[in-house]
């Protein structure tokens, strides 16, 4: 039987952007409407979310990222899948390209 060749997609990605893309790993509050106890309540911990996309801006109050794109006739961009994440609340980010 012939060997099946791996195609590695990564090698074909061109960055046809002006943006890096970024891991990013941070912290976000978590919120409970319902009734529990104090062991209940103790166990609660902070979410731990991770993006991945390409960064829009950075600042000292916040990073903003988009994950899809949409390259206009014109040459300009239309994002979407955005997000603002407080600086302070960024554990780690990793640049991907």
């Amino acid at each position: 039987m012939p060997r099946k060749r791996k195609f590695n997609i990564r090698n074909q990605i061109t960055n046809d952007i002006p943006y890096s893309k970024y891991r990013v790993e941070w912290i976000d509050c978590v919120s409970d409407s319902g009734w529990a106890t104090e062991k209940e309540f103790d166990k609660m911990k902070l979410a731990r979310p991770v993006n991945e996309g390409w960064l829009y801006s950075k600042d000292k109050k916040s990073i903003k990222l988009f994950a899809s794109y949409d390259r206009e006739d014109d040459g300009s961009f239309t994002f979407g899948d955005r997000t603002m994440i407080p600086r302070s609340w960024v554990k780690k980010m990793t640049k991907l390209s």
